[in-house]
């Protein structure tokens, strides 16, 4: 039988098969719906949201089963089995494919439906996951079915690689591959997608390989070239240094050597060692790779700044990184306590913009302060972004802000809430204390650091009264949060206390940091 420890907010659920009737009555929820459990109580009983309900459907544990949560980006359709959706149609049809953008608080899918311009919003119990795949994608068995792959991939190999050939309705995909003249049928669950060969990389056998499997012809294990073509199927041609000719080869005898273009920004892996004052994450830009004769010898030079010489190495030591761009905002790490080239009467909370970038990555830095170009390592850096709102965010309005364009309503300037649901700069937010969402927007509210289980807690100096009472605590008191509700509701466990936790208000709780 489940119990409260099986659960958590944030779970999405359904009511069981088993269950005849939940512990207080179906209301308007059917065994199809899938909701997001909200709040969570020590006797057992739990909150769910429901995007088709105003209020929290009231349920015990012991009535729900959890679900495989939707995920942004996956492809949705309403199943076949549902005639009228719950929040409707909204111009759309069963056959309507849409792409999971947003995800409200009560587990609303916000999907983005090719040549529509406002979202198609799906309730997650009238919704089905379609497989993901689209024809030509390259695929292989799951290495969680081990030894067993199910249908026919025991007869071509759990290491074959195949490529998608059609979608059947059924979640059944038809494969082809290059050494096998028929197709063959596998479900979309035991297969993953993999990254496809193309023409241009820079290959080799991988290791461990015994024999290619039309063997050598020629080739030797530590053979390297580029390949030439891709047929349908995934067979490939290969340009080999110093063999005569294309090598027809099956990809999955190969692998891609990470080559990197000149100009592209790399850093250094953590497991490689110092070389001068280059060590693991430093940040260069490729300058050229190496050859022996007329072959790539599998080395590349890079440019780190502050160094005359090129580091050169093989390129399983680095990894790419995003180039910053001039015109950017950045600020120096919190971890870095001495930048490279001085502080030039900056600090860590200086903002300022990227002015030009040397060849080798060396940052020049504009800032109000100081008369002269601020000089940084790209390595020592990050980027200072205005960042949106997500959905899930904690907030409260601005200090700026003295009256929101909907009003105030109970909300104050110390109210704290976490965003349910977002739509062309509208937010609806959640606060503890209001049975219904707050509508605000966007540009009303900050980001705050949300509460978390474990936080050390104590009531805020100067308060009043706590908005459900002190109940055994005063302000000496100090506990631990041991329950968060997705309205920001937190649960706090106090020192020398028994029993059921305190409820409080998070605009009327501070971390402890004594």
């Amino acid at each position: 039988m489940e119990k409260v420890e099986d659960f958590k907010v944030g779970d999405w659920v359904r009511v069981k098969a088993s269950v005849s009737s939940p512990k207080y009555g179906w209301e308007d929820i059917t065994r199809n719906s899938v909701g997001i459990i909200h709040s969570l109580e020590e006797d057992g009983d739990m909150g769910v949201a429901f995007c088709f309900r105003s209020k929290p459907f009231c349920c015990s544990v012991t009535d729900v089963e959890k679900v495989p949560p939707f995920e942004m980006g996956q492809e949705i359709h309403v199943l076949p089995s549902v005639t009228q959706p719950r929040l409707g149609w909204s111009n759309e049809s069963p056959a309507t494919v849409g792409k999971i953008v947003r995800i409200d608080m009560d587990g609303a899918l916000n999907a983005r439906v090719t040549g529509r311009h406002s979202l198609w919003k799906v309730s997650p119990g009238d919704a089905e996951r379609l497989s993901g795949f689209e024809v030509g994608d390259w695929v292989r068995s799951k290495p969680s079915l081990g030894t067993r792959p199910s249908y026919d991939w025991n007869s071509i190999g759990k290491e074959s690689l195949a490529v998608v050939h059609s979608i059947q309705e059924t979640g059944y995909l038809e494969l082809a591959c290059c050494f096998r003249k028929g197709r063959w049928i596998a479900h979309h669950t035991d297969i993953e997608k993999i990254p496809c060969f193309k023409v241009g990389q820079h290959v080799r056998f991988r290791s461990g390989l015994s024999e290619p499997r039309w063997g050598w012809r020629g080739a030797q294990p530590d053979s390297r070239g580029i390949i030439t073509s891709v047929h349908a199927d995934g067979e490939v041609r290969v340009a080999f240094f110093g063999l005569p000719g294309l090598w027809r080869g099956d990809p999955a005898d190969l692998e891609v050597e990470n080559i990197f273009e000149v100009g592209e920004w790399v850093k250094l892996r953590e497991d490689v060692s110092n070389w001068k004052s280059v060590g693991p994450g430093s940040v260069g830009v490729v300058q050229g790779i190496g050859y022996d004769g007329d072959e790539w010898d599998g080395s590349i030079y890079v440019g780190f700044c502050g160094e005359q010489e090129k580091w050169a190495g093989p390129t399983s030591h680095l990894e790419r990184v995003e180039r910053l761009m001039v015109g950017q905002k950045v600020r120096v790490k919190l971890s870095v306590k001495q930048p490279r080239f001085g502080w030039s009467g900056h600090s860590h909370g200086s903002v300022g913009t990227i002015s030009a970038i040397d060849a080798d990555g060396k940052l020049r830095i504009y800032t109000p302060v100081g008369s002269k170009t601020w000089m940084l390592d790209p390595s020592e850096v990050e980027l200072v972004e205005d960042e949106e709102l997500h959905i899930g965010d904690w907030v409260r309005v601005r200090a700026s802000v003295s009256t929101p364009t909907h009003q105030w309503g109970e909300v104050t300037h110390s109210s704290t809430g976490v965003v349910h649901r977002m739509e062309n700069g509208d937010l609806w937010v959640s606060f503890c204390f209001l049975e219904k969402l707050w509508l605000c927007k966007a540009l009303e509210m900050e980001r705050i650091r949300p509460f978390k289980v474990g936080d050390k807690v104590k009531i805020r100096e100067g308060l009043v009264t706590p908005r459900w009472g002190w109940g055994m605590e005063t302000h000496a008191s100090k506990g631990q949060v041991v329950g968060v509700d997705a309205n920001g509701k937190l649960r706090i466990k106090f020192h020398w206390r028994e029993g059921r936790p305190w409820i409080g208000d998070p605009a009327d709780i501070v971390l402890d940091e004594s």
